[in-house]
C-alpha cells in the first residue's frame, strides 16, 4: 500500500481509479491513509488503513452510473457503519457485507479502520441486487470461500502484472463463484443449486471468451458445455437471465470499453457491429442506446473530445 499526504490527494485517487465517493476525514488535522487499487476487467479493488471518515454515494454520483454496481467489503481492523435508506448496520472486524452501490449510502469507518473493497458492475436483473437490497442480507464472518475470495484480491493488489483479457475475465468469475458459494446458505437443494451455478459461470466464462463468435448461439452453447439447452436456460434463470440477453449485455459493454478507449475515436462503427455479432450498424446502435442511453457516435465523440 502507498501513503497519500493530503485529504484532497485522496479523495482525487479514490473518485479517478476506483469509485466516486465523496470522502469526509473527520479529523484533517490527524489525517493518514495508505491505499492500494487495482481494475482487473470491470472489477475495481482497494485496500485502504485510513483515519476516522465517512465516504458517501450521492444521488448525483448515482446518476452518473452507466449500470448498476454491487460491492463487498472485508473489514480487518476498526470499526464500520453502513447506511442505506432506513437501515443501519454494523460491521465488526472479522466480518464482511454485500450490498448495491448504485443506490445512495454512507460507510462510517472508525480511526485506524483497515478494510478491503471489491465493486463491480452487474446487469439489472442481477441476483447480486436483489442480496444487496437493505434489509435482505447482513454481515456475515470471513469464512472459506470468502476469504479465498479475499486471498485472490490482496494477490491482485501485490502483484504488479498485465493480464491478457481471458484471464482478467476468468479471475472476475472465480471471485463472483467463491462469493456465490460464501453466499449460499446451508439448506435443501443447496446441491442441485451450486450444480447449476457452476454450470452458469461455466457457460459465462464460454460466452465471454467468444464475444465476437456469431455462431456461437444458445444450441451451440448447450452443446459445448454437454448439458440440455433446457438446463442451460434453468442456470440463467437464477440471474434471472437467458444466454443471449448475457451474450448482448456483454457484447455491448465491450464494445462501449472500446469506444471509450484511446483508439475508440478511429473505430468504424459499422466494423465493431459486424464483429460483435450485430446484424447492422442500426441494429447496433438501437440496441446500444437502450442500454447505455446514448447511441455509439456519441460514445465516440465523446472519446474524442477528451483526446483533444
Amino acid at each position: 500500500m502507498h501513503p497519500i499526504d493530503s485529504v484532497n490527494g485522496w479523495r482525487e485517487s479514490i473518485q479517478q481509479d476506483f469509485f466516486p465517493l465523496d470522502l469526509q476525514v473527520i479529523r484533517p488535522d490527524r489525517f493518514q491513509v495508505e491505499s492500494a487499487t487495482k481494475v482487473r476487467a470491470g472489477s475495481h479493488m482497494a485496500q485502504i488503513r485510513a483515519s476516522e471518515h465517512v465516504a458517501r454515494m450521492t444521488d448525483a454520483a448515482c446518476q452518473r452510473l452507466a449500470q448498476p454496481c454491487i460491492k463487498v467489503l472485508w473489514l480487518h481492523q476498526g470499526q464500520a457503519a453502513y447506511r442505506q435508506g432506513s437501515r443501519k448496520v454494523a460491521i465488526e472486524p472479522g466480518q464482511w457485507l454485500l450490498y448495491e452501490a448504485s443506490r445512495p449510502y454512507s460507510l462510517e469507518m472508525s480511526d485506524c479502520a483497515h478494510f478491503t473493497v471489491l465493486f463491480s458492475h452487474v446487469s439489472p436483473n442481477d441476483a447480486w441486487l436483489q442480496r444487496g437490497l437493505p434489509g435482505r442480507l447482513g454481515p456475515q464472518p470471513i469464512e472459506e470461500a470468502a476469504r479465498l475470495a479475499l486471498d485472490m484480491i490482496n494477490s491482485a493488489l501485490n502483484q504488479d502484472l498485465h493480464l491478457q483479457s481471458r484471464t482478467q475475465m476468468a479471475f472476475n468469475l472465480g471471485l463472483r463463484a467463491l462469493l456465490d458459494a460464501a453466499l449460499q446458505d446451508e439448506s435443501p437443494g443447496v446441491a442441485r443449486q451450486g450444480g447449476r451455478r457452476h454450470l452458469l459461470e461455466e457457460a459465462k466464462a464460454c460466452l465471454l471468451a467468444h464475444l465476437t463468435d456469431s455462431r456461437l448461439t444458445s444450441d451451440e452453447l448447450a452443446k459445448r458445455l454437454g448439458v440440455s439447452r433446457r438446463a442451460l436456460y434453468k442456470a440463467f434463470q437464477a440471474d434471472q437471465e437467458t444466454p443471449q440477453s448475457f451474450q448482448l449485455t456483454q457484447r455491448l459493454l465491450r464494445c462501449r470499453e472500446m469506444l471509450l478507449s484511446g483508439q475508440g475515436a478511429h473505430l468504424n462503427l459499422t466494423h465493431l457491429a459486424y464483429e460483435y455479432g450485430f446484424a447492422d450498424a442500426a441494429h447496433f446502435s438501437r440496441a446500444y442506446k437502450r442500454q447505455f442511453g446514448e447511441s455509439p457516435s456519441q460514445a465516440q465523440r465523446q472519446a474524442r473530445s477528451t483526446q483533444a
